[in-house]
Protein backbone atom coordinates (compact mmCIF):
# COMPACT_ATOMS: atom_id res chain seq x y z
CA UNK A 1 0.00 0.00 0.00
CA UNK A 2 2.86 2.67 0.70
CA UNK A 3 4.40 1.88 -2.54
CA UNK A 4 1.63 2.49 -4.43
CA UNK A 5 0.68 5.67 -2.52
CA UNK A 6 4.58 6.55 -3.35
CA UNK A 7 4.10 5.80 -6.53
CA UNK A 8 0.66 7.94 -7.17
CA UNK A 9 2.46 10.08 -5.16
CA UNK A 10 5.00 10.77 -7.85
CA UNK A 11 2.71 10.47 -10.47
CA UNK A 12 1.35 13.58 -9.56
CA UNK A 13 4.42 15.32 -8.81
CA UNK A 14 5.12 14.55 -12.83
CA UNK A 15 2.03 15.23 -13.83
CA UNK A 16 2.10 18.96 -12.14
CA UNK A 17 5.51 19.48 -13.58
CA UNK A 18 5.03 18.71 -17.28
CA UNK A 19 1.75 20.71 -16.82
CA UNK A 20 3.73 23.90 -15.22
CA UNK A 21 6.64 25.41 -17.39
CA UNK A 22 9.40 26.31 -15.38
CA UNK A 23 10.48 29.87 -15.40
CA UNK A 24 12.40 31.22 -18.06
CA UNK A 25 15.99 32.06 -18.14
CA UNK A 26 14.94 35.29 -20.02
CA UNK A 27 12.60 36.13 -17.52
CA UNK A 28 14.78 35.22 -14.31
CA UNK A 29 17.62 37.36 -15.93
CA UNK A 30 16.00 40.00 -15.60
CA UNK A 31 14.66 39.95 -12.47
CA UNK A 32 16.29 39.49 -8.90
CA UNK A 33 15.43 38.91 -5.45
CA UNK A 34 15.65 41.41 -2.50
CA UNK A 35 16.71 39.70 1.23
CA UNK A 36 13.13 39.45 2.24
CA UNK A 37 12.26 37.59 -1.02
CA UNK A 38 14.93 35.21 -0.68
CA UNK A 39 13.80 34.60 3.15
CA UNK A 40 10.29 34.37 2.06
CA UNK A 41 11.37 31.89 -0.90
CA UNK A 42 13.45 29.78 1.54
CA UNK A 43 10.73 29.58 3.90
CA UNK A 44 7.98 28.06 1.73
CA UNK A 45 10.80 26.10 0.04
CA UNK A 46 11.31 24.85 3.86
CA UNK A 47 7.21 24.23 4.35
CA UNK A 48 7.04 22.14 0.99
CA UNK A 49 9.95 20.15 2.19
CA UNK A 50 8.42 19.57 5.50
CA UNK A 51 4.93 18.64 3.77
CA UNK A 52 6.73 16.12 0.85
CA UNK A 53 8.60 14.35 4.13
CA UNK A 54 4.81 14.14 5.82
CA UNK A 55 3.09 12.64 2.84
CA UNK A 56 6.21 10.20 2.01
CA UNK A 57 7.23 9.07 5.64
CA UNK A 58 4.03 9.48 7.13
CA UNK A 59 5.69 8.49 10.81
CA UNK A 60 8.63 9.75 12.53
CA UNK A 61 11.65 7.34 13.29
CA UNK A 62 9.83 6.94 17.12
CA UNK A 63 6.61 6.58 16.04
CA UNK A 64 4.77 10.08 15.67
CA UNK A 65 2.38 11.19 13.53
CA UNK A 66 4.04 13.36 10.95
CA UNK A 67 0.84 14.59 9.48
CA UNK A 68 -0.52 16.19 12.96
CA UNK A 69 3.25 17.38 13.37
CA UNK A 70 2.78 19.07 10.20
CA UNK A 71 -0.15 20.29 10.99
CA UNK A 72 1.04 21.81 14.08
CA UNK A 73 4.57 23.35 12.52
CA UNK A 74 1.69 25.02 9.70
CA UNK A 75 -0.48 26.34 12.60
CA UNK A 76 2.23 27.23 14.72
CA UNK A 77 3.82 29.42 11.96
CA UNK A 78 0.46 30.45 9.53
CA UNK A 79 1.64 34.21 10.32
CA UNK A 80 5.19 33.74 9.14
CA UNK A 81 3.80 31.52 5.89
CA UNK A 82 1.03 33.98 5.09
CA UNK A 83 3.59 36.91 5.32
CA UNK A 84 5.78 34.84 2.96
CA UNK A 85 3.48 33.98 0.24
CA UNK A 86 2.52 37.95 0.34
CA UNK A 87 6.18 38.69 -0.20
CA UNK A 88 6.13 36.75 -2.81
CA UNK A 89 2.76 37.54 -4.40
CA UNK A 90 4.03 41.13 -4.33
CA UNK A 91 7.23 40.70 -5.77
CA UNK A 92 5.45 38.41 -8.54
CA UNK A 93 2.88 41.26 -9.08
CA UNK A 94 5.91 43.57 -9.59
CA UNK A 95 8.58 41.36 -11.69
CA UNK A 96 5.92 39.41 -13.85
CA UNK A 97 2.46 41.63 -13.81
CA UNK A 98 -0.98 40.12 -12.92
CA UNK A 99 -1.87 39.10 -9.65
CA UNK A 100 1.22 37.23 -8.52
CA UNK A 101 -0.78 34.27 -7.07
CA UNK A 102 -0.96 32.20 -9.99
CA UNK A 103 3.08 32.58 -9.95
CA UNK A 104 2.86 31.38 -6.25
CA UNK A 105 0.78 28.66 -7.43
CA UNK A 106 3.65 27.52 -9.47
CA UNK A 107 6.09 28.55 -6.90
CA UNK A 108 5.12 25.76 -4.19
CA UNK A 109 4.30 22.93 -7.48
CA UNK A 110 8.01 23.76 -8.44
CA UNK A 111 9.56 23.12 -4.39
CA UNK A 112 7.32 20.07 -4.25
CA UNK A 113 8.86 18.65 -7.38
CA UNK A 114 12.15 19.22 -6.36
CA UNK A 115 11.50 17.19 -3.25
CA UNK A 116 9.63 14.84 -5.30
CA UNK A 117 13.03 14.50 -7.57
CA UNK A 118 14.86 14.02 -4.47
CA UNK A 119 12.62 10.68 -3.84
CA UNK A 120 12.84 9.41 -6.95
CA UNK A 121 16.49 9.87 -7.67
CA UNK A 122 17.06 8.07 -4.37
CA UNK A 123 13.82 5.82 -2.41
CA UNK A 124 11.55 7.17 -1.12
CA UNK A 125 12.93 4.89 2.17
CA UNK A 126 16.43 5.94 2.01
CA UNK A 127 14.74 9.70 1.98
CA UNK A 128 12.77 8.69 5.00
CA UNK A 129 15.62 7.33 7.08
CA UNK A 130 17.54 11.19 6.23
CA UNK A 131 14.64 13.58 6.78
CA UNK A 132 11.41 12.23 8.66
CA UNK A 133 12.64 13.69 12.04
CA UNK A 134 12.83 17.06 10.61
CA UNK A 135 8.97 17.78 10.59
CA UNK A 136 8.83 17.11 14.52
CA UNK A 137 11.90 19.05 14.82
CA UNK A 138 10.79 22.20 13.26
CA UNK A 139 6.76 21.64 14.74
CA UNK A 140 8.99 22.27 18.31
CA UNK A 141 10.95 24.82 16.79
CA UNK A 142 10.38 28.34 17.98
CA UNK A 143 10.66 31.24 15.95
CA UNK A 144 14.60 31.93 15.96
CA UNK A 145 15.36 28.44 15.04
CA UNK A 146 12.52 28.18 12.21
CA UNK A 147 14.61 31.54 11.15
CA UNK A 148 17.97 29.75 11.72
CA UNK A 149 17.12 27.03 9.50
CA UNK A 150 15.91 29.11 6.83
CA UNK A 151 18.58 30.99 6.59
CA UNK A 152 20.76 28.06 6.28
CA UNK A 153 19.30 26.85 3.54
CA UNK A 154 21.49 26.75 0.44
CA UNK A 155 19.43 25.90 -2.28
CA UNK A 156 18.75 28.24 -4.99
CA UNK A 157 16.07 30.17 -5.79
CA UNK A 158 14.14 30.73 -8.84
CA UNK A 159 15.49 34.51 -9.53
CA UNK A 160 18.76 35.30 -8.68
CA UNK A 161 19.76 37.52 -5.65
CA UNK A 162 20.07 40.97 -6.47
CA UNK A 163 23.06 41.58 -4.65
CA UNK A 164 24.56 38.95 -7.62
CA UNK A 165 23.45 40.37 -10.26
CA UNK A 166 24.94 43.94 -9.09
CA UNK A 167 28.18 42.59 -8.24
CA UNK A 168 28.26 40.64 -11.50
CA UNK A 169 27.61 44.02 -13.46
CA UNK A 170 30.57 45.81 -10.87
CA UNK A 171 32.86 43.73 -12.00
CA UNK A 172 31.60 43.76 -15.66
CA UNK A 173 33.09 47.67 -15.63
Amino acid sequence: MRKRTARLFFLLLSVLSLSIAPYGKADAAARCYSPAEIEAEQLLRLHSELMVITVTCRTASRGQDLVSAYTGFTKANIAALHAAEQTMIEYYKKAYGGKGVDKLDRLRTLLANEFGQEIASTSAQAFCDRKRDKVIAMQRADSGALRGEVMAISAHTYDPPCSSLVSVAAKGK
